[in-house]
């Protein structure tokens, strides 16, 4: 009886040895697996035990943690970017949080829609902490409210007419002011680029009227400047003509003056030619050559008029000879 006991109760364990064999390899391998974690590039791990967590991050690799004691909450610590649109909201993709455009008000309380791209990393070593202070969702309860105080404490300054022409200058102070508000955190601050500014619709009217009286008053200018130019070259047209004809007269008076000069000259010399030529004769004429050339001239008639006296004398009416 006892052996047949003792052979049944063999039996029975020896039909479930494999059963617990399976079992038991099953549970090993499970531990195994849950012990173990691997951490890729870009990211750090935080152990927690029973909820604490361990101030050392564990870097990018293979790692063990104890199951069911020990957790693992992985860490990202690459490049954060935020973009605050006006688009419909988009899914978040690794690295990059899409939200609303900041919704703001300028110095005389006019809402304005501020579009723009943050960018932000965190401190790996620091990790442990963040989660420790801000818990996971550290940007909704830090990053975000800061971008959001900041843009709208820098906004608030300006009028909102004249934010489009200063839109450089609020850069640079937004960028400025979250530099000056990361320095403290636990996260390096890169950059912040202004997207859009979405004015109101009675602002975008004031606008649009200044630039188109702008744009008139330019385009005045320019005509009036075309008027100037088209009339300093009349101008110089006109004294051009002036100089020309001025010249021309001149020139005629000139030629003119030469000619007379040269008629003068020329009458001048016939003058003297015959003057000359009066003195050569007048000192060639003689007492004998007179009376010669009367002797020679006389056709037998007696004359009816004679010379008396030296110097000029004077002419004497003879008598008629019958």
């Amino acid at each position: 009886m006892v052996h047949h006991l003792e052979t049944l109760t063999s039996g029975r364990l020896s039909g479930h040895l494999p059963v617990v064999w399976i079992v038991a390899t099953f549970l090993v391998l499970f531990f195994a697996f849950s012990a173990v974690y691997t951490l890729e590039s870009g990211t750090v791990g935080v152990l927690s035990t029973f909820g604490k967590y361990d101030p050392k991050e564990r870097q990018p690799g293979l790692h063990l943690k104890l199951p069911f004691i020990q957790s693992v909450h992985v860490f990202d610590v690459r490049l954060h970017t935020v973009n605050y649109r006006s688009t419909e909201d988009e899914a978040d993709q690794s690295g990059v949080i899409n939200m609303p455009a900041i919704q703001v008000l300028d110095n005389k309380n006019l809402p304005i829609s501020v579009e723009l791209t943050i960018q932000y990393t965190p401190h790996q070593d620091q990790a442990a902490e963040i989660l420790t202070r801000y818990g996971a969702n550290y940007f909704e309860k830090l990053i975000n409210p800061i971008v959001r105080d900041v843009v709208r404490d820098v906004i608030g300054k300006y009028q909102a007419e004249k934010i489009a022409a200063d839109r450089t200058a609020i850069a640079n102070e937004i960028r400025a002011d979250l530099g000056e508000k990361f320095h403290d955190l636990p996260f390096q601050f890169h950059d912040v680029a202004m997207r859009n500014i979405v004015l109101p619709s009675i602002v975008l009217k004031k606008i649009e009227e200044v630039q188109l009286a702008k744009q008139e008053e330019q385009r005045l200018e320019m005509v009036e400047k075309q008027a100037e130019k088209n009339q300093k070259i009349k101008t110089i047209e006109a004294n051009t003509r002036l100089i020309e004809v001025t010249t021309q007269a001149k020139a005629e008076a000139e030629r003119q003056r030469i000619e007379a000069d040269a008629k003068a000259y020329q009458i001048l010399k016939e003058a003297e030619a015959v003057a000359n030529a009066n003195q050569l004769i007048a000192n060639s004429i003689t007492d004998k050559l007179i009376q010669y050339k009367s002797i020679e001239k006389w056709n037998g008639t007696y004359p009816a008029t004679l010379m008396q006296g030296e110097g000029r004398g004077f002419l004497l009416q003879l008598p008629q000879v019958r």
